[in-house]
């Protein structure tokens, strides 16, 4: 019926279970039975028509029904536990953002001014590092990567995907072409953890060859290399779009592939409902939206397929 809810207790015992995996534990935690919490979400799946979980032995999984739920549960109830229960620094919160440098300078930065002044409140800890930091249970930290997505105990989402494409100086490029196959292969700078067979092969490269220029494990200092004519760097468009745009880098020839690793946000979900993680996140989704459709112009006017 609609303006009809179900008890609030019933949706306590849903997001406790949810984020515990365990009916015991959320037992535990609200000083219940294990029976009373599988009473609560039986009559909460009755409510709502909906099977919201699965059932592995003493363990539960949420299904797609159920994680929908949860997410749009996770606001609502944040607020009223906050109403309830107000922090003593309530006018002031703390946000950690744990991302790699490169991100940072060339993505995350450009754009950081908006969120600053639509939330004033939010006082930003960036923490540039290479490993995954794994935040205290209901710490306020949410990390942005590049990598592949993994199974793991946290919530793990695509932002943005990216394309790989080689870029050098407006001299450099000159200078030796932009046929790949006679580039000197000691000219191709190499990023330490990017895989470049991809582009290798659309470029015509045969398939023993190998990059033998300078390496870097960080994107925005091969970048930067590039930039002083030191060679051809294979770089990620995220990173390489403000030099691009400058003309300090150019394309060193038309192959643009889509990059095997996803620009990822990753966040604990006992912390997903806190409200200055949900203000970051609302926002960066929004600010990877329209990311995309840049990248989608971008794909339009060079023909990126997806080889």
């Amino acid at each position: 019926m609609q303006g009809k809810l179900p008890p609030l207790f019933t949706l306590q015992a849903f997001e406790a279970a949810s984020r515990l995996g365990s009916f015991s534990k959320a037992a535990d935690e609200l000083s219940l039975t294990p029976g009373a919490i599988s009473r609560q979400i039986r009559q909460l799946e009755d409510w709502s028509s909906l099977t919201l979980f699965k059932r592995h032995g003493p363990k539960v999984s949420l299904t797609d029904d159920g994680a929908a739920l949860l997410t749009r549960l996770a606001g609502p109830l944040s607020a009223l536990h906050q109403a309830i229960y107000p922090p003593a620094d309530a006018a002031t919160k703390t946000l950690h953002i744990s991302t790699l440098a490169s991100i940072a300078k060339e993505w995350l930065l450009p754009r950081l001014a908006s969120f600053s002044a639509a939330h004033p409140h939010i006082r930003l800890i960036i923490d540039t590092d290479y490993a995954l930091a794994r935040p205290a249970p209901r710490v306020a930290m949410v990390a942005i990567r590049h990598g592949a997505r993994q199974s793991t105990d946290q919530i793990c989402e695509t932002l943005f995907t990216d394309r790989l494409l080689a870029v050098t100086s407006p001299e450099l490029k000159s200078r030796l072409g932009t046929d790949a196959r006679l580039w000197p292969a000691s000219m191709l700078l190499q990023h330490l953890s990017l895989d470049p067979v991809h582009w290798l092969a659309a470029a015509g490269l045969p398939e023993d060859f190998s990059l033998q220029g300078q390496a870097y494990n960080d994107a925005d200092v091969l970048l930067e290399a590039a930039q002083h004519s030191q060679g051809i760097a294979l770089g990620r468009l995220s990173i390489a779009w403000r030099r691009l745009q400058a003309g300090t880098l150019v394309l060193a020839n038309t192959t643009i592939c889509p990059t095997s690793r996803d620009n990822l946000l990753v966040l604990r979900e006992d912390s997903a409902a806190l409200p200055e993680v949900l203000a970051f996140t609302t926002w960066l989704r929004e600010q990877a939206r329209l990311w995309q459709m840049e990248m989608d112009k971008f794909d339009s006017m060079h023909h990126v397929g997806q080889g």
